[in-house]
């Protein structure tokens, strides 16, 4: 282990993140190298430190890509690298928004939200950090399948499942029971709500009860590191749904309760390929030191698999942010999904005596999923793509996932009279 290692973990030696640091999170760090020494060397009248080509202090580039660009943009937002933790205007600037959209988090402290490219890039950073081989991951078992590709093949986690609900609610209990079950010191929870496939929030109470029973759960014996991934956080259609993300609860709610929250611009600014996403943090106790020390830790991970995320990406996701229109054109978004959630909740409601297909509980986000009772979701998927000219996703061998999303309103009946069609 080196010194730049050791001196970091000796400011989080007193702290949960230490004991809940995977082998290769207490290893890892940012040296005093390239990026560090590159921006110590920044405002200097000569600086020969960062590999990239200038002309005139100006970024070299082709006038093709320049001018793929509105006028707007200059080539110093385009061209040059990123810092490993993002661009500090950005962050700031996210971090506004996180407490605007979640006014529970006034006045507690945690960490400054740090970029990564794209949400799957925060978990599989989250993951390095903080999971060894054969660690306890407990979700529910409708999850997103790229979390077997990150917590069971790139880090080889024990990956527990319970069922996500019970009686059409969240399931807490056994969330609650799963957690009794793990014989360890330490249990990592990944929560995703708006849940991808099944398109569930937990309403404010079902919430409350989860923040509750999290708190309780978090002990000297058995500390928990819960992730909170907000992929398709702010799609929220009904008035009882949580509309403030369980972070806000977690984040000060227990000093043996570790909360990590990854979120994205991908969905809620509604720019999918920029892959701008961010990793947020902290627990109950957490110091400006420790804070310090673990954003260093996360820097020296993205810099040790990507250097720093899109500079276009950031730089135009900021001066979006900073439009005296930035809320209404989000919201007139939103809009427009949840005229297509109604539409399909009725559409619905047409086939509620058709047993060959179960709805699955959704009140949020972009999906829905049925469970297919009579025959494997695959079969059901594979007959609608050659006989109903409808795309569909089968999930967990019974689960078929629709993302009404991406169906215009006008078509949402005609998506659901196939697929029921398809069924019988």
């Amino acid at each position: 282990m080196t010194n730049y290692a050791i001196s970091l973990n000796k400011d989080l030696e007193e702290s949960v993140i230490f004991s809940v640091l995977s082998k290769y999170g207490k290893n890892i760090y940012l040296p005093k190298g390239i990026i560090v020494q590159g921006a110590e060397a920044k405002g200097k009248r000569y600086n020969a430190t960062i590999g990239i080509a200038t002309d005139h202090g100006v970024p070299m580039h082709l006038d093709s890509i320049m001018n793929c660009f509105s006028p707007d943009m200059k080539p110093s937002e385009l061209f040059p690298y990123m810092p490993s933790l993002g661009k500090p205007e950005l962050r700031e600037a996210w971090k506004e928004e996180m407490i605007f959209k979640n006014p529970t988090l006034k006045n507690k402290k945690f960490s400054l939200p740090l970029v990564t490219a794209g949400l799957t890039h925060a978990l599989y950073i989250v993951s390095s950090l903080f999971i060894d081989k054969n660690d306890a991951v407990i979700m529910p078992d409708m999850y997103w399948e790229n979390y077997d590709l990150i917590f069971k093949e790139h880090v080889n986690a024990k990956v527990k499942t319970f069922k996500m609900f019970k009686d059409g609610k969240f399931n807490t209990e056994g969330l609650g029971n799963t957690i009794d079950k793990i014989n360890k010191d330490k249990v990592v929870i990944v929560l995703n709500f708006p849940n991808n496939p099944s398109g569930y929030t937990p309403s404010e109470k079902e919430q409350k009860e989860l923040a509750k029973l999290l708190t309780k759960k978090a002990t000297k014996n058995k500390k928990l590191v819960v992730i909170m991934d907000d992929a398709y956080y702010s799609l929220f259609y009904e008035k009882d749904t949580a509309k403030e993300s369980l972070f806000a609860h977690l984040v000060d709610a227990n000093e043996n309760l570790f909360a990590i929250k990854c979120d994205a611009a991908t969905k809620e600014e509604m720019v999918w390929g920029f892959r701008v996403s961010f990793i947020t943090f902290g627990y109950k106790g957490i110091t400006d030191k420790e804070i310090t020390a673990l954003s260093n830790k996360f820097a020296g991970a993205i810099r040790g698999c990507i250097s720093n995320s899109s500079t276009p990406g950031q730089n135009i996701l900021l001066k979006a942010m900073q439009s005296p229109n930035y809320h209404s054109e989000k919201q007139k978004g939103v809009d427009v999904i949840k005229e297509r959630y109604f539409a399909l909740k009725k559409a619905l409601e047409a086939h509620k005596s058709d047993k060959r297909l179960q709805v699955v509980p959704f009140n949020s986000g972009y999906f829905m999923s049925f469970y297919v009772k009579n025959e494997t979701a695959e079969e059901l998927r594979m007959r609608l793509l050659e006989k109903y000219d409808l795309g569909a996703i089968a999930i967990g061998g019974k689960y078929l996932r629709i993302a009404f999303s991406s169906i215009d309103v006008e078509d949402i009946n005609e998506v659901v009279e196939r697929i029921y069609k398809a069924a019988k």
